[in-house]
């Protein structure tokens, strides 16, 4: 049993180095050979584990060879697109003008439902609304509505836009979180009084996010209705609105 546990650690830990290596990824953004690879990396290291007459080398040259193969079929990728064509295929056009491409479908065997659950989930719910869909080479769908359906930006509505302001974390369950102080250059009693301004205490917090523009997004525990509030400019002692 000690040497099971022993086996199942080690192979664990050195499948998990080979997978970092060759690139932090969800499995919904692997190609199809990626994730065949980590199908038969999965499938060596759990021989090895469970049958303990098999030497780990069995298992660990195996898996460094196939590294080894991904890794210079990614460098030839990256210098040769005829390469990385036969490897990861081609984008191919299921909606073309508002039309949907029967043959192209019926080659990729992407049926209408698999592509109007695609659209749904990119909340379209009409496929008429769509001028170009695309599969993408990892089996994602792209979408591109008609100029009728599209949602116009600010520079188009002649609103100021300001500026893209990225969120972080400043409270979580009641307790100010020092990451999110130092990117936004703040102090924890600085954080408290902005809370006090408004009406809040830190221990009713349960989620308080703050952008770079002093916008502050807070959501309090479910002792105090799980209510979400909204400071513009909270900083500075901006008004609230709430849901």
């Amino acid at each position: 049993m000690l040497t099971l546990f022993l086996r199942a650690v080690f192979l664990d830990l050195f499948v998990l180095l080979i997978l970092r290596l060759t690139g932090k990824r969800q499995v919904s953004d692997l190609q199809p050979y990626d994730l065949l690879m980590t199908l038969i990396i999965a499938d060596l290291a759990s021989t090895a584990i469970a049958d303990t007459d098999i030497p780990l080398l069995y298992s660990v040259v195996p898996i460094l060879a196939l590294y080894l193969v991904q890794q210079i079929l990614a460098k030839l990728s990256l210098k040769s697109s005829a390469i990385r064509r036969l490897i990861c295929g081609t984008p191919q056009i299921l909606i073309l003008d508002g039309v949907l491409q029967e043959k192209i479908m019926q080659r990729t065997n992407y049926t209408v439902r698999d592509l109007l659950d695609s659209l749904r989930s990119k909340d379209i719910f009409d496929v008429g609304e769509v001028a170009y869909a695309i599969l993408e080479t990892n089996g994602t769908v792209s979408v591109l509505e008609k100029a009728a359906f599209q949602k116009p930006n600010k520079r188009e509505l002649h609103v100021e836009p300001g500026s893209a302001a990225l969120s972080h974390l400043l409270i979580l369950e009641g307790k100010v979180q020092k990451s999110g102080l130092k990117t936004l250059h703040l102090s924890a009693s600085e954080v408290e009084a902005i809370l006090k301004r408004n009406g809040l205490s830190l221990g009713s917090v349960f989620f308080a996010q703050m952008n770079g523009d002093g916008d502050l997004h807070v959501q309090l525990d479910r002792r105090n209705g799980s209510k979400v509030c909204y400071f513009p400019a909270a900083s500075s002692g901006g008004e609230s609105s709430e849901k």
